[in-house]
This record gives structure tokens, C-alpha cells and sequence, in this order.
């Protein structure tokens, strides 16, 4: 568990997903760790691109930290997609290869590669924090992330907002973020 928030990290809303409540998609996650070293964690939707916004922002997170950490805020989520499991996985868009045996992604278009995930217990306040890569880029992080964006990649701001402004999130969950960081599901 990390102790404090990271100067820049990924952050990410999270909750039940594909008729699977979310307890259950914790621990099976954890399950896949324990076989395979690392966890596939899917997800989908437009902000977070793998190959244009997470795989670039974590290269730059590590280069400069060390290591990049997703913070997961826990949401009454009712994610309904279609419940398709994903069979192939890119980390470039080109070249394809099987999901390894032992880990299953359903109803995602994307997935983060995981390292461990452990309980967190932090707040943050998003004023603190703007959107670090993408489209968005400055955009501060209380108004980025609100009705369906429910992920970005973040770093600190010097350009912060008062603290009535910003939105205080409760993490519950992290984990850090594994090479190729994020990856394309077919």
C-alpha cells in the first residue's frame, strides 16, 4: 500500500462490471496474480487511450519516479457491456497475442497491466492534480473528471483550485503499473 499520493499517477473510478459485482472482480483479479505475476484490468470508453495516453504518460512517470501507480476510487458502477472475453492483446496496435492462460477480461476494450493490488486509504483532492497527457492536457483534474469520465492520467499542479472547488476522492484500491503499462483487446 502507498502511503501518501504520488506526484503524478493514474486514476481510475471502479465498481461492478459485466453482471459481476465488484468483490467478486477483486478477488479474481488477485487469483490471476497469484498464477501469473501480474493482473490484465480491463477497461474502456475514450479518456485513456493505451498507446497515446497511458503507455507514453507512464514512460515518462517512471523515468522520473521510479515506478506509476493507478488509484482506484470504488463507485456504485452498474457497467452493463456485453460479456465478451477478450482472446487477444497489442501492446502497439499491430502485433496481436493470446491473453495468457490464467487471465480473463470481459466486456473491456483496454486493460492496464497490473502489478499486485492492495487496499488503500487515501483522500485526494483532484484541485491539486491536472490531466498530464492527451487532449485534456491542463485541464485541472475537479473538472476533468466528472459525470461518464471516470478515468485520467493526472500529475500535480501548481495551478491549483480552492479547496471548496475541489472534489475530494476516498481510494480504497492501488496498484502499480506494469510494462507495457496498458495494452489493445480483441
Amino acid at each position: 500500500m502507498i502511503s501518501k499520493v504520488p506526484e503524478a499517477f493514474m486514476f481510475m473510478k471502479v465498481g461492478d462490471h459485466a453482471r459481476e459485482d465488484f468483490n467478486s472482480i477483486l478477488e479474481r483479479k488477485n487469483q490471476e496474480f497469484e498464477r501469473t505475476g501480474r493482473i490484465f484490468w480491463g477497461y474502456g470508453g475514450m479518456p485513456c487511450h493505451p498507446l497515446r495516453q497511458v503507455q507514453p504518460f507512464a514512460r515518462m512517470q517512471v523515468k522520473k519516479y521510479g515506478a506509476v501507480y493507478i488509484l482506484m476510487e470504488k463507485i456504485d458502477s452498474h457497467a452493463d457491456p456485453d460479456i465478451v472475453p477478450a482472446t487477444m492483446y497489442s501492446e502497439d496496435g499491430v502485433n496481436w497475442n493470446k491473453i495468457p492462460d490464467g487471465i480473463e477480461i470481459i466486456g473491456s476494450r483496454y486493460a492496464l497491466i497490473l502489478d499486485e493490488i492492495k487496499p488503500g486509504d487515501l483522500e485526494i483532492s483532484v484541485g491539486n492534480y491536472e490531466v498530464g497527457i492527451g487532449p485534456s492536457r491542463g485541464k485541472n483534474a475537479s473538472e476533468y473528471i466528472q459525470g461518464r469520465v471516470d478515468k485520467a492520467c493526472l500529475v500535480s499542479t501548481s495551478k491549483r483550485i480552492s479547496p471548496v472547488e475541489s472534489k475530494i476522492k476516498r481510494i480504497e484500491i492501488c496498484a502499480k503499473l506494469l510494462k507495457p503499462y496498458a495494452v489493445i483487446l480483441k
